[in-house]
């Protein structure tokens, strides 16, 4: 089946009147984008901003009435300016695949789709089996990746792990594949927590990884490495939990902090950890150290 997008730009005041009218108008689905892409970081809780200036992308039908579409919005939003394209369907699932392969993280570890043949991989290859779709890391993005490349290069070989903020479990089951004792995975998200199971089990992790919502459960024990890739303002909240949880001489890796924030992070750490360490990655940035005795 083929559909027509229509596109157009507006302010956020204009949103919701827009909104109404495209859906009255008989769209299926309606998409709001930045039009200057300028991020969003870290919202209040329980809001959910809209840019200054936004490009809706509105989906019909193909034999939607594109004229009595221009006529409403222009008598009803005084929006004149507007374009429609033929979407021809297509297999979107063998469209996606080709756009997700297998990625690499520092020396040895990789995430790999389950259409892709593991063969072609190094003998060597710590492999995470892991298809994107979920709403959580799969290793794509800058925070995920510096937390990655840390544990390639400092296996938690026989260490006790916790993962914080675990999304899809994708640092817990690098932890385990890169030899942990033990890894705690923990997420207040129940979507997370069910995330992070299925990929457990999917990677044969069960016998290391536990899998606890933090909403429910609260006595997670001591460990000699805690991952927390969440954002700064989390970090700084949970910074006297974390001390409590990794043991002295214990080690703690801290991302999802713009590099702006890193210097905020160290001075609340620096209270508990010693040696901290900032590594960067376009503008997001990793923190390490060791807990003191």
């Amino acid at each position: 089946m083929n559909w027509i997008q229509l596109s157009l730009q507006i302010e956020r005041n204009q949103a919701d009147l827009v909104s109404e009218v495209l859906m009255g108008l008989g769209s299926i689905s309606i998409t709001y984008s930045d039009t200057f892409d300028n991020a969003i970081y870290e919202p209040p809780v329980g809001q959910t901003p809209l840019w200054k200036n936004l490009t809706i992308n509105a989906l019909f039908n193909s034999d939607v009435n594109q004229k009595n579409i221009k006529i409403s919005l222009s008598e009803i939003c005084n929006i004149e300016v507007m374009t429609f394209n033929l979407l021809k369907d297509r297999v979107w699932e063998e469209e996606f695949k080709k756009d997700f392969h297998a990625m690499q993280f520092g020396k040895n570890l990789w995430i790999c789709p389950s259409w892709e043949e593991q063969d072609q991989l190094p003998s060597d290859a710590i492999v995470i089996n892991m298809n994107p779709g979920l709403a959580f890391g799969t290793g794509n993005h800058q925070t995920t990746d510096l937390c990655l490349q840390y544990l390639d290069a400092n296996p938690p070989k026989n260490l006790n792990v916790i993962d914080f903020g675990c999304g899809a479990g994708v640092l817990a089951i690098a932890a385990a594949k890169l030899g942990a004792k033990s890894v705690l995975a923990i997420d207040n998200d129940l979507q997370a927590v069910h995330a992070t199971k299925e990929n457990v089990t999917h990677n044969q992790c069960e016998d290391i990884i536990t899998t606890i919502n933090s909403e429910e459960e609260s006595d997670f024990g001591k460990c000699d490495l805690l991952i927390a890739n969440i954002l700064t303002n989390p970090l700084i909240e949970l910074v006297s939990l974390f001390a409590k949880l990794v043991r002295p001489n214990g080690s703690l890796v801290l991302s999802g902090i713009l590099k702006e924030q890193s210097d905020m992070i160290v001075s609340c750490y620096a209270q508990y950890f010693s040696n901290l360490e900032i590594s960067n990655k376009d503008e997001w940035c990793r923190v390490c150290g060791t807990r003191q005795y």
